[in-house]
């Protein structure tokens, strides 16, 4: 039988309740609360981390720029598979060359351990 793998969803999730507390540092907080999360989840032993790519959204999802926080967290981390979930690969929000891109250049500082998760995503424009 294969070990149990775990893994965390980072989405720097920001209540209302927690902006209206702290409105010019609550997600700051929040992303930085992300980045420590992500660092004890690789001191103990997680396979994964996800990261969403969400644009323009109130409270749900704050992480906007999912491979910029992956590239940080794969210096900051050792072994955890740092995975998008998802890379809006849309023309209209991310164009597929440049995506191809950047994902191969965070596989390639993360010695390997990136993992590409990609759709349209709930912040893509309709299909026309």
């Amino acid at each position: 039988m294969a070990p149990v793998e775990f893994g965390i969803f980072n989405s720097v999730y920001v209540p209302k309740n927690f902006a209206d507390a702290d409105p010019a540092g609550a997600e700051h907080r929040r992303i930085l609360d992300e980045v420590e999360y992500t660092k004890a989840a690789d001191r103990n032993g997680f396979k994964y981390t996800w990261a969403t790519e969400h644009h323009f959204l109130e409270e749900y999802s704050h992480l906007s720029s999912n491979e910029s926080f992956l590239a940080y967290m794969a210096a900051a981390t050792d072994r955890i598979h740092l995975g998008t979930g998802i890379f809006n690969i849309t023309p209209p929000v991310n164009h597929p060359a440049r995506v191809t891109e950047r994902v191969a250049l965070i596989d390639h500082l993360s010695g390997g351990r990136f993992e590409f998760g990609m759709g349209r995503g709930s912040s893509s424009p309709p299909a026309s």
